[in-house]
């Protein structure tokens, strides 16, 4: 319960810091609301929620480093000459992403079988639902945050 405060604390503060600069939102900020969002979604004791942020932080940075940033650094080398690559180039960027995206979705596999040792079948739902949700209402933020930008110019 004391964790949960906390981490409600430190994403309002967050929120209200991201919300009033015009910085990126950095991995680290956004890594700090989305654990107080699904924190709050899922509803876990004190020992549950010991367990789950160890096995879910420490997925959640495998499938950063082994995934993510690499899908990232792909898009950005292809992306920029969409329109000037060779037919082999695509092909072979196609397969390196989809491969990675395949790996990000084993571990996320992996994850959930782990979490599935201490944690119910329910709770473990409610974090993907909580997950999906999280994905949803940041989306929603950026759509309104650029149609407020947009407006104003």
């Amino acid at each position: 319960m004391k964790m949960n405060r906390f981490l409600l604390i430190l994403t309002l503060l967050n929120l209200n810091f991201t919300f009033s600069q015009e910085s990126k939102m950095t991995f680290e900020r956004l890594k700090a609301i989305k654990m107080t969002f699904i924190t709050e979604k899922i509803g876990l004791t004190n020992n549950e929620e010991i367990f789950f942020w160890r096995v879910y932080n420490d997925f959640e940075k495998k499938i950063h480093e082994r995934s993510s940033q690499k899908i990232r650094s792909i898009r950005k080398k292809y992306f920029k000459e969409i329109d000037s690559i060779s037919s082999l180039e695509a092909y072979k960027a196609i397969n390196q992403m989809n491969f990675l995206e395949n790996l990000a979705l084993e571990l996320k596999q992996k994850r959930d079988l782990q979490l599935l040792d201490s944690l119910s079948p329910n709770k473990v739902l409610k974090v993907q639902h909580a997950e999906y949700r999280f994905k949803r209402e940041m989306i929603s933020k950026i759509v309104k945050k650029t149609n407020n930008e947009a407006e104003k110019k």
